[in-house]
């Protein structure tokens, strides 16, 4: 009886500690969820660090204690999308990763959908659009009934799509969204998705229907009191400006304007020039271009001025760091000598390597910046602020002689001039099509601006696939321009002859003139090509290609006939591309 009642005690006591014990764990793993919601509530108010710290402590202790995989899970998913905020892609990764392995165990589709949603928006983020559309999708299948997350996905799968430039799959996906939206009542996701559907048609050049999405964006931010979305009025204005209301297209534009800033006010002062122009507004036009030039500038200093920025941070922290590595090694004990020895000759090599690193570095900047001051300034040399204002006023005085067919062509000539100048200004190549064009319509203009008109002929031989051909820009209109202004200037039958033509797998390029030549005695005219600013240019910018791709270029100068008057110059580019294919 004694025993019996013993036993008994004992199972009560029993019974007592494990409630104990499943009290205590319930309220741990109640104290762990409610730091994970503080923490779910300070990144939603942008305060990324503070959340961060939580997030670490929660997974700190699911080491220790024995906590449930779907609070690991939360936590996991937390500091992912903290780290994402931060600009931490690849721990960001990892961690979606990790919680996508925890929902799959746990199997829990709508963690799952919370997994690969942020695994696409990261590989949207990284442009790396196929891997985005495949992750995106898996969250699509799995968040079936309308929701905010839905809508979520919704989105940005049709973005990713978008980007990736498969219009037709994006359409119906934004329009799911657009009709999720409206069932959730989610007034500012229906505006920004009227925007998305608003590009979408401007893509496909359905101006009507991008006008209908455009203006229905507009009326839904202005019933919400938000601040003018700028794409959306930029979208209308251009819609607007391609169906032929040029007068309501302006105003969207304007009202654009009025909110734009940075890369966006840029674009919409170039789209202002535009429909001025097409309104023969020139002089507005002009006006419009001067401030998206000089936006356009500012916006390239400051970018500079960031990447020097980020340059100073990078090795002041590597400096700091050099510094407490040098405290640390002078802190060693006389007892450890012969390893003070050891990591001293080991940090000296390393220290040898990474100054020989930052010097091989240093010298390839260099290089760099030199590549670019040439580029810049043979762009300075294209655009020649003389060039220009006597084109402007060429095209005024048709304008004021009335001959619109004239100016329109000389300014459609002058238009295409600059545009394409500008659009190969940063690109290392050009075709050889755009190329013949640039040339043809310098020379078009320089032939209308020249008080002794000259004759020139570009001959291009049949077998020349200038389609296919990639050259250098910037190369041939200085030297066109030379022949111009000091070959023929005083020719009274002046002719300017261009040719091209295919030598095995060599182009040649001849500039041809039947001005003075290349040996002239005047004391007054510098028509010599190796004295002429632009042709100094040209050599240090054959001199720099011929660094990457050895013996590519080759440039000869000669008389061009034996006429003792008028021998002319002829200037000839020899493209090797035999030696580009074995690079």
């Amino acid at each position: 009886m004694r025993a019996h009642s013993f036993r008994l005690c004992f199972l009560k006591l029993g019974c007592f500690l494990l409630c104990i014990y499943v009290q205590t764990a319930v309220g741990q793993h109640q104290s762990i969820a409610e730091s994970i919601d503080s923490a779910d509530l300070l990144l939603r108010k942008g305060l990324v660090e503070e959340s961060k710290s939580i997030y670490n402590s929660v997974l700190s202790r699911a080491k220790i204690d024995n906590m449930p995989d779907t609070l690991q899970l939360k936590a996991h998913l937390g500091i992912a999308r903290a780290r994402h905020m931060n600009q931490q892609l690849d721990s960001s990764l990892q961690s979606y990763l990790k919680a996508l392995q925890l929902a799959k165990s746990t199997r829990t589709p709508s963690f799952q959908a919370d997994a690969y949603m942020g695994i696409g928006v990261l590989q949207a983020h990284a442009k790396n659009f196929p891997k985005a559309i495949q992750y995106l999708k898996q969250a699509d299948s799995l968040e079936t009934a309308p929701s905010v997350k839905k809508l979520q996905i919704r989105v940005n799968l049709a973005n990713s799509l978008t980007d990736a430039d498969r219009d037709k799959e994006a359409l119906p996906y934004l329009q799911a969204s657009l009709q999720t939206a409206r069932i959730l009542n989610q007034e500012p996701v229906q505006a920004i998705v009227h925007t998305n559907l608003g590009n979408l048609f401007i893509k496909a050049r359905d101006w009507q229907a991008a006008i209908n999405h455009s203006m229905e964006s507009i009326r839904i931010s202005e019933k919400l009191q938000q601040p003018p979305s700028v794409v959306a009025h930029n979208n209308l204005g251009y819609a607007l400006t391609q169906s032929g209301a040029l007068d309501e297209g302006k105003k969207a534009y304007l009202r654009a304007l009025a909110a734009a800033q940075g890369t966006q006010r840029q674009q919409v002062l170039k789209n202002l020039k535009e429909l001025l122009l097409l309104q023969n507004d020139h002089r507005a036009a002009l006006q419009y271009f001067e401030k998206y030039d000089q936006l356009k500038d500012s916006l390239q200093q400051q970018e500079v001025a960031q990447r020097i920025a980020e340059i100073t941070e990078t090795y002041e922290s590597a400096e700091k760091t050099r510094q407490i590595q040098s405290l640390q090694l002078e802190n060693k004990t006389k007892r450890q000598q012969l390893i003070l020895v050891i990591i001293g000759s080991v940090f000296l090599i390393l220290l040898i390597g990474l100054a020989t690193y930052l010097y091989l570095k240093t010298e390839q900047a260099k290089r760099e910046l030199s590549h670019t001051k040439t580029r810049n300034r043979l762009l300075l040399a294209q655009l020649n602020p003389h060039f220009i204002f006597n084109s402007l006023q060429h095209v005024q005085h048709y304008l004021y002689k009335n001959d619109k067919e004239t100016s329109m062509a000389y300014l459609s000539h002058f238009a295409r001039l600059i545009r394409s100048t500008l659009t190969h200004s940063d690109s290392d190549w050009i075709s050889l099509e755009e190329e013949i064009e640039l040339l043809r319509n310098y020379l078009y203009l320089q032939r209308l601006a020249s008080h002794k008109p000259f004759h020139y002929n570009l001959h291009v031989d049949p077998e020349v696939d200038f389609s296919i051909i990639q050259l250098p820009p910037m190369l041939l209109q200085p030297v066109v321009e030379n022949a111009i202004n000091h070959g023929v200037t005083d020719q009274t039958d002046a002719n300017i002859e261009i040719s091209i033509h295919l030598a095995q797998q060599k182009l040649v390029i001849s500039i041809s003139d039947n001005g003075k030549g290349i040996s002239t005695t005047l004391p007054d005219r510098s028509n010599n090509l190796h004295k002429s600013m632009g042709s100094q240019l040209v050599n240090k910018r054959i001199s720099e290609i011929n660094k990457q791709f050895p013996k590519f270029i080759h440039l000869h100068i000669e008389e061009a006939n034996l006429d003792k008057t008028y021998p002319g110059t002829c200037v000839q580019f020899t493209f090797d591309f035999r030696q580009i294919s074995t690079h």
